[in-house]
């Protein structure tokens, strides 16, 4: 019997020394992990010198503590409701938008005042919901659709069941794909309000202006020019963030009188040649321009930098910042 017991003993001590180096290895396996998402939004740098990793954040820019509550002045019938604390990355003064990695999609983050905007849900919700936490931002005001593409109506779910937004801001179009009815019934079940935005509704995003450009018609013969395109203005500066539309509907809107010029322009379907054409260039004369896919076309970063424009891509600076004081925007890739 003393054999026995002891016997037992020592496969107790023995599975208390595997149950602990099991639970040592997982919690090592998620600070990589979380050191691994820092770096990739750059968050985290590594020190050249000495491999170590370095937390990039300015602490002139940044207030840990939660970011005061505001309400928001109702406009055209929206009012965005208070809105989320974020974590570290944003300006407390002026406006901070994170173009995040999206893919072949968009996702850009904007946030004002404690406001918060996501435009596009990109092409991997779980990409883009995880990106936002690591923001800080486990709550939106609101969100737009950009694009009746399923990919990006399908990321879009995954961030309104994720991230529950006040407001979803979506094309209406006579397309109405499986993805597109499953969109809608996802934002009605986490009580999400809808809006089919038109061209010319505008709202506050805290002191930022928020207006939709296009598209000016609806039920395009290419449906991807049914896509939202959207202008936020804050002080003197102003963005313009095109939807999935190809150079047809960009020449539409121009031709349509919407206020097109702006300093930092968002390129249509991540930078893909069907898009950002010479007509809306030259109307909107960007310093800044994004282009956000992973393959972005050489020809259109050309005819950018033709312009006198700014290029930068997610595909070689990963995720970026811009910050306005509503004089100026400034990257930080």
């Amino acid at each position: 019997m003393a054999k026995k017991a002891h016997s037992r003993v020592k496969k107790h001590r023995r599975g208390c020394l595997s149950g602990c180096l099991v639970n040592i290895l997982l919690i090592l396996g998620v600070a990589a992990l979380l050191l691994v998402g820092a770096c990739v939004l750059g968050f985290v740098e590594i020190d050249e010198a000495t491999g170590a990793p370095q937390l990039n954040i300015d602490p002139g820019k940044i207030d840990l503590s939660a970011l005061p509550q505001v309400s928001l002045p109702e406009l055209s019938g929206i009012d965005a409701g208070s809105l989320i604390k974020w974590a570290y990355g944003v300006s407390r003064e002026g406006m901070t938008v994170k173009v995040l990695k999206a893919g072949a999609g968009e996702a850009i983050l904007v946030c004002c005042d404690g406001y918060t905007l996501l435009l596009g849900g990109g092409e991997n919700g779980l990409m883009t919901a995880g990106q936002l936490l690591l923001c800080g931002a486990k709550n939106l005001s609101a969100a737009a659709v950009m694009g009746l593409e399923d990919g990006q109506m399908g990321g879009m779910k995954t961030v309104l069941s994720l991230t529950k937004p006040d407001y979803l801001l979506f094309p209406d179009s006579q397309t109405k794909s499986v993805d597109y009815n499953i969109m809608l019934d996802k934002a009605q079940d986490v009580g999400t309000q809808m809006i089919a935005a038109n061209q010319g509704l505008t709202f506050s995003l805290g002191r930022a202006t928020v207006r939709v450009v296009g598209p000016k018609y609806k039920n395009h013969t290419d449906e991807r020019d049914d896509g939202l395109s959207i202008r936020i203005d804050y002080g003197q500066t102003s963005m313009l963030v095109m939807g999935t539309i190809t150079q047809a509907a960009e020449r539409e809107l121009v031709s349509s009188g919407a206020p097109m010029d702006a300093d930092v322009l968002i390129c249509a379907m991540g930078g893909d040649e069907a898009a950002t054409g010479s007509v809306l260039v030259g109307a909107v004369t960007p310093d800044i321009a994004v282009m956000t896919g992973e393959s972005p076309a050489n020809s259109v970063k050309v005819r950018l930098q033709r312009a006198g424009c700014e290029v930068y891509t997610v595909k070689e600076h990963g995720v970026m910042t811009l910050l306005s004081d509503g004089k100026t925007f400034t990257v930080q890739p």
